[in-house]
């Protein structure tokens, strides 16, 4: 993998934090956390990479503990060696042959130079596997959001879906559009109850919605 990439390095953007209960800009339900409508789609980025993050950290320690153990010393140790091996053949073309002049027959040999074409090809099969995914992602349809200035989401689409897997999720969270009333009394709070009832009853809201809109009530009451 390039240095340069990788969500680690990835040029850090202001910090997304949840919005507090009673905030009227808090409209969406992501995750149990209220966002702005306007913050949705760089708070799916913040947890994409903050993820990102987490796995290529637990992958780090991992294979920190793994070269503790026994097994790890010692598999870290043949490879140390047989890159030593390699370098050596590469810088002196005498290593090559046996002190006879002889092409090199031995077992020792052998293992290596099969370990050496197991690692080419993989690299071989790596790269054409690559490749192949490439052409794949440039063919598959894209997603049908719109940014706000007028681009195109260029991301590959779910399957059977018309928005790829992050706009899909962001979609997801929309609540419904379902004109509760202005709710500034008591009297329209109960009748954007009964509204949010008869929603729920009818199957139009599913669970994420129904969470959103019932905070929407709750904050209404309270103030």
């Amino acid at each position: 993998m390039d240095g340069n990439q990788g969500p680690e390095n990835e040029i850090p953007e202001k910090l997304i934090l949840p919005r507090r209960r009673g905030d009227p800009k808090a409209e969406v339900n992501i995750e149990g956390e209220m966002y702005a409508r306007d913050e949705v789609e760089a708070v799916w980025k913040q947890k994409r990479i903050q993820q990102e993050k987490r796995i290529a950290l637990y992958q780090k320690n991992m294979h920190e503990k793994w070269l503790e153990t026994e097994q790890g010393k010692l598999c870290l140790t043949l490879y140390q060696a047989f890159l030593q091996y390699k370098k050596f053949l590469d810088e002196h073309e005498y290593a090559r042959r046996s002190p006879d002049g002889q092409a090199l027959e031995f077992e020792e040999h052998k293992l290596f130079a099969q370990g050496l074409r197991a690692v080419e090809y993989w690299r071989a099969e790596r790269a054409a596997s690559d490749r192949r995914n490439l052409e794949l992602a440039q063919l598959a349809a894209r997603c049908s959001h719109t940014f706000l200035g007028g681009e195109q989401c260029r991301a590959p689409r779910m399957k059977d879906k018309e928005l790829c897997r992050m706009h899909n999720k962001m979609e997801e969270t929309k609540a419904l559009k379902l004109d509760l009333g202005p709710m500034e009394d008591p009297d329209s709070i109960q009748i954007a109850i009964k509204k949010l009832q008869a929603a729920v009853i009818d199957g139009v809201l599913d669970h994420k919605q129904v969470t959103s809109l019932s905070y929407l009530i709750q904050l209404a009451a309270w103030k």
